[in-house]
């Protein structure tokens, strides 16, 4: 199968007016000239995943998001040396649930080998990946700080479920060092 944005973008290019194919030319060049920033680092807590939004009066919560940003706010951003990302970011997590005590040793053995995986009632890979994006995110409302401005900056992630005797979320972030200002312009995302 080919790859349908491409052919667009070719068909689009083709059609274009001398100053687009220019325009085009010059943010090809641009982004060429990003560089990117990588940063890893493990939270060592039992993977949960995030729980459904609750209504409590006129105020929506998520129960227990609250905790695992203080934990996350207190623990592990000291460590990350002030690090704020605030430019597009890719995203690989790996969760390390907790290794089932009904496992026989074969299993749990074959479980730290990452060849037995968890699917069966632990919890959908999506629900954890938000409770890792919303530890990371500030809420002023708790003086939380928080790495990430938002989470609709992570533009693309890997996530994989694994079992393990010691659970933790391990987290590598590549992200955008700088937008070069020209680029920022002509994509109209100057501010």
């Amino acid at each position: 199968m080919g790859d349908v944005n491409f052919e667009n973008a070719k068909r689009l290019l083709l059609d274009s007016s001398s100053r687009v194919r220019e325009a085009f030319e010059q943010c090809q060049f641009l982004f060429k000239k990003i560089k990117w920033k990588t940063v890893s680092f493990t939270i060592p807590m039992v993977p949960e995943p995030s729980h459904r939004p609750r209504l409590c009066g006129y105020r929506v919560y998520v129960p227990g998001a609250a905790k695992n940003q203080s934990y996350f706010d207190k623990n592990m951003r000291p460590k990350l040396n002030n690090l704020f990302i605030n430019t597009p970011c890719k995203m690989i997590i790996d969760i390390y649930c907790q290794t089932p005590k009904s496992f026989t040793g074969t299993q749990k053995i074959l479980a730290e080998m990452k060849m037995i995986r968890p699917w069966v009632n632990t919890g959908d890979v999506d629900n954890y990946t938000k409770s890792v994006l919303d530890m990371m995110q500030p809420n002023e409302k708790r003086n939380h700080i928080g790495i990430m401005s938002n989470d609709c900056l992570v533009i693309e992630t890997v996530v994989n479920k694994y079992y393990s005797t010691t659970p933790r979320y391990e987290v590598i972030i590549s992200y955008m060092d700088k937008i070069p200002p020209d680029l920022m312009k002509i994509m109209r995302l100057d501010k």
